[in-house]
């Protein structure tokens, strides 16, 4: 893709919302997702994600310039930051040379995004450890589609989907599960069939109609047992088995 981008001219903004921890190969060799290939790389600090400070996000960028707008732009357009100008023994006025927003991540905020950094390898061994016993549980199901990991990928399995049988109705089998006490959501949501797009003028896109209607997301959190996969395991089973 990067390569296609740079004999367009055109720029790769790559979306690593969910990916943060997540791993790739890149000429031999493992890599962060993040160190950004392309020209920036986007990352979400949402409560659900697999680190995150309570909300917000961050960009990485390698282009110099693109890292100076983007940190004028996130406070609003301030020449000098508060870091700078409070630590200084003269007087700086700054300037605007930009109109900027006040998209300022707070102490608090940073305090806690720096203990999930430390903690971020730990959390992404064990996701990738319950992953595996997923797989495991669930693999005499066939008739469920498992999701698989490319090689020259690592995930951090921010999500576990899996595809039901196209017999199963997903709107029971979310309830069997939860009246098990097992949380569920859909795998995806479609933009164009919510009532704010309702009239926009799009093509059929089955495929990912068929997404939002035939796969759920199991529940996958460091501190699970193996008691409780079992228990999802066991209800998936049962509430979608062939009748």
């Amino acid at each position: 893709m990067v390569a296609v981008a740079r004999k367009h001219n055109l720029k790769v903004v790559e979306d690593a919302a969910c990916a943060v921890g997540a791993e790739y190969m890149w000429d031999g060799e493992w890599e962060k997702v993040g160190r950004c290939r392309g020209d920036v790389a986007v990352f979400s600090f949402h409560p659900r994600k697999i680190m995150s400070t309570g909300d917000g996000g961050m960009l990485t960028t390698p282009h110099a310039d693109w890292n100076k707008q983007f940190k004028l732009l996130r406070q609003h357009g301030m020449s000098v930051p508060d870091t700078v100008r409070h630590g200084s023994n003269q007087v700086i006025f700054e300037t605007h040379p930009v109109l900027g927003y006040n998209y300022r991540m707070t102490d608090i905020q940073a305090a806690v995004g720096r203990e999930q950094l430390r903690r971020l390898p730990g959390i992404v061994a064990r996701r990738r450890e319950i992953a595996d016993k997923y797989r495991a549980l669930l693999s005499s199901a066939q008739w469920i589609g498992l999701p698989l990991e490319p090689q020259g990928m690592k995930s951090n399995w921010q999500s576990f989907a899996i595809r039901l049988p196209d017999y199963a109705d997903q709107r029971a089998v979310m309830q069997a599960m939860l009246d098990a006490g097992i949380a569920t959501r859909r795998g995806i949501m479609c933009s164009h069939r919510e009532d704010g797009y309702k009239n926009g003028n799009h093509p059929p896109l089955p495929h990912s109609e068929g997404c939002q209607d035939r796969t759920i997301v199991l529940p996958l959190y460091p501190q699970m047992t193996d008691a409780d996969l079992e228990l999802v395991a066991s209800t998936l089973k049962k509430a979608t088995e062939p009748k």
